[in-house]
């Protein structure tokens, strides 16, 4: 979604105030942008009706405080989807439903998964978070979230020709090799949280 120059701004200012550890309040940003007061009323009444901000107005001259909606906090680059878990074991089936939003920085194409299944140990354990990108083309050995007639799994990925090559990580497990045409790379590895950064993330889940 693009926004207009004020609405982005506003935006973006209501992100930086909650990633403060704040509660922004219109006042709040009034001050810190240098608005008029019915300028940023504007701003932030068409960001409610686009969803990207929730008011709750205190009455009796209190302040006006500001809530991202999910889609707010994916557009201002706050949030990351968690769409589910994914096998790095066999090829099992794999939902991509969002299940709510990991509060860690953001951008579009980035989604998150956690890991069920052992082939992938020890660089991936079950239970370990990851952050995939969709769009790239896997590199030579990268590992990737691949679907094939339904099925989703993490393996590295070797591009050779007419078929791909899926690796893993713990030798007890096959590499299978698949026609291209029948295999999609939904998105490459970029990042794992493990432990208690894993657990912490998915305590802050924010769900839809």
């Amino acid at each position: 979604m693009k926004l207009p120059p004020g609405q982005r701004r506003v935006l973006k200012a209501v992100a930086e105030r909650l990633r403060e550890g704040f509660s922004p309040t219109a006042h709040d940003l009034t001050r810190l942008l240098g608005l008029r007061p019915q300028t940023l009323r504007q701003h932030l009444e068409a960001l409610q009706k686009k969803g990207l901000l929730r008011l709750y107005p205190g009455g009796h001259g209190r302040p006006t405080h500001l809530e991202l909606t999910p889609e707010g906090l994916l557009l201002a680059g706050t949030a990351i989807p968690l769409v589910g878990r994914i096998p790095a074991g066999p090829l099992e089936e794999a939902w991509e439903e969002v299940e709510g939003l990991l509060a860690l920085p953001g951008r579009p194409g980035l989604f998150a998964l956690v890991v069920e299944g052992d082939s992938m140990a020890e660089y991936l354990l079950e239970g370990d978070v990851v952050v995939v990108e969709r769009g790239p083309k896997p590199r030579r050995g990268e590992v990737a979230a691949v679907f094939h007639e339904g099925r989703t799994t993490l393996k590295y990925v070797y591009l050779e020709g007419e078929e791909v090559v899926l690796k893993p990580h713990n030798p007890a497990y096959p590499t299978v090799r698949l026609p291209a045409r029948e295999v999609e790379v939904q998105g490459v590895f970029r990042f794992l949280l493990r432990g208690r950064e894993a657990l912490e993330a998915l305590a802050i889940l924010r769900r839809l």
